[in-house]
């Protein structure tokens, strides 16, 4: 993390990892990441999304997360939702969401668009020979 401009100073590290496994059930996406913010505090944060399967056009979406950045705060947060998949590259997703950090207690309404786009019209790497040589490798 770099100092921002005119408010933000010092500097931090974050390093993060994402999973996410479909299968016929649904699908799972986990995400975990540690920080030392630009404050010098240690940050952590976990994160859990489960949805319903991929080929249903609406299927339901929950989430749960816990972040602490230590000495500071500690956040707890659950999500139920749904996403509507209205075409393959548009889906339309809206949640319920409870949280709570330190004393406090909140409640949101969320909704969103996603638009999913191609930046490359070259081959399909993820396919191509390689792949499958690097599938035979367990």
């Amino acid at each position: 993390l770099l100092p921002g401009i005119n408010d933000e100073h010092g500097t931090g590290a974050v390093v993060n990892t994402i999973a996410s496994q479909r299968g016929d059930w649904g699908t799972v996406h986990l995400n975990a990441q540690i920080a030392l913010t630009r404050e010098q505090h240690a940050d952590y944060f976990l994160d859990t999304i489960i949805e319903g399967p991929y080929d249903w056009v609406v299927r339901p979406v929950s989430e749960a997360f816990y972040e602490q950045n230590v000495g500071l705060f500690r956040t707890r947060s659950v999500l139920i939702g749904a996403i509507w998949q209205v075409q393959d590259n548009i889906a339309v997703d809206f949640g319920l969401r409870g949280a709570r950090t330190n004393a406090q207690t909140a409640g949101e309404i969320r909704a969103g668009v996603t638009f999913a786009f191609g930046v490359t019209k070259g081959p399909d790497i993820l396919s191509g020979p390689f792949v499958s040589t690097l599938r035979g490798f367990h």
